[in-house]
């Protein structure tokens, strides 16, 4: 009686974790890239009460041992890390896990890894977990907008509001159409702003002259005093046939870098019976522009854009991989920290060594079974209930011998 006593307040306790957990994932339903625990149970410790035999003994047949349980013990806790679904939240900074893997942040002492990819910008515009304050790791783009994600990972800080240096012109390219048919002597100019190494925009005059000989066109640049001559010769079917390119060097006068070279790529102009519409397709040279806001973007890439309408990227969100997600220890606010039996992280971009993808402007929900949450629930107070029965009626059987002694 006493082994039934045990083996229902055994049951009770075990119920009783189970039921824990099982609320717990009820709780964080709706909590964003939550993972839900799973109870098991192990048979516990039991007494022998006859061993068994051996059939080879002389005379006798063998028997199987005689053996009592004392109950139930808590075998494990187990985190499911089964994919949430994402869902769209339309938010800039705002990004979701596709597959394996975990962002990974830090208070500047120690290293925190989740799935939650709630951030936002602090009062230093750095990169934070939205609900933690942590700060996101990663990788700052160079000056051209490389990311390296093989070099040392750090915080993601940017300059919003500070102005980013202009980039002189080295080129421009040339589109459009010259009329075949016009006359000798028939013209046409468009004008472009290039920039210099401080940001100021200097007027190019492109003018196109027919020339006397057929399929020959002449071209003048004309930029603040200075001037380049070039002759585009068109073939039979209306392209260019040399003549492609025509360097134009700039004398400035303002305090910026002097003289400046800038190449037109006439090569994409054409030369048929159709009107002229010759326009400056694009030029590599931008003004000082600011920093206006940031947004993340598909890969965990952090793009930047300008007051001047461009975007370029600043950086790269990390993601951390590991042998056993499982073995992470919880340490709240949806944070994880590495365990010993979790493996040391493997830090690297997403999309690489087995990490999966960064979905912008979505965030993973919980992968909790609510359905399936509420019948672990029944069957677990149908379960505490029946372990209750069994120590009552134990409780009842004792009375009964304590009344015989009497």
């Amino acid at each position: 009686m006493n082994r039934a006593l045990f083996a229902g307040l055994s049951g009770t306790i075990a119920f009783q974790n189970r039921l824990d957990v099982v609320g717990n994932n009820i709780a964080n339903a709706n909590t964003v890239a939550y993972k839900q625990g799973r109870t098991t149970f192990q048979d516990a410790l039991y007494e022998t009460l006859q061993g068994g035999r051996s059939g080879s003994e002389v005379g006798l047949g063998g028997t199987n041992p005689m053996q009592v349980g004392t109950g139930v013990s808590l075998g494990t806790v187990n985190v499911q890390q089964t994919q949430g679904s994402l869902e769209p939240t339309g938010q800039p900074l705002d990004c979701a896990i596709q597959g394996e893997g975990m962002f990974a942040l830090t208070d500047g002492q120690g290293a925190y890894y989740s799935r939650d990819g709630s951030f936002s910008l602090d009062d230093t515009n750095t990169l934070v977990g939205g609900g933690s304050g942590l700060r996101v790791v990663g990788w700052m783009a160079d000056a051209s907008g490389a990311v390296d994600p093989t070099g040392a990972t750090s915080s993601l800080t940017f300059d919003i509001g500070q102005l980013a240096p202009p980039e002189a012109t080295a080129g421009a390219t040339v589109r459009g159409n010259l009329d075949a048919g016009a006359a000798t002597g028939d013209s046409l100019s468009t004008t472009i702003s290039i920039y210099d190494s401080l940001g100021e925009a200097h007027p190019v005059e492109l003018q196109f002259t027919n020339a006397a000989n057929t399929g020959e066109w002449q071209c003048v640049a004309t930029c603040d005093g200075s001037t380049a001559t070039g002759t585009i010769e068109f073939d039979s079917s209306g392209s260019v046939n040399s003549g492609g390119a025509l360097s134009l060097s700039v004398a400035l006068s303002n305090g910026a870098t002097t003289p400046q070279a800038v190449q037109f790529d006439l090569s994409s102009v054409t030369a048929l019976n159709q009107a002229h519409s010759v326009v400056i397709d694009s030029q590599d040279g931008r003004p000082a522009a600011s920093l206006s806001s940031i947004e993340m973007g598909d890969g965990g890439v952090v793009e930047g854009h300008y007051s001047d309408g461009r975007t370029r990227t600043l950086g790269q969100v990390a993601l951390a991989a590991f042998t056993n997600p499982g073995g992470l220890q919880h340490t709240g606010s949806n944070l994880y920290a590495e365990g010993p039996a979790s493996g040391a992280p493997a830090i690297g971009a997403a999309d690489s060594g087995g990490r999966g993808s960064v979905v912008a402007r979505n965030l993973e929900m919980s992968n909790v079974d609510l359905t399936r949450s509420f019948v672990d629930m029944i069957t677990t107070q149908r379960g505490f209930q029946a372990s209750t029965r069994v120590i009552s009626t134990a409780n009842q059987m004792l009375d009964e011998v304590v009344r015989l002694v009497q």
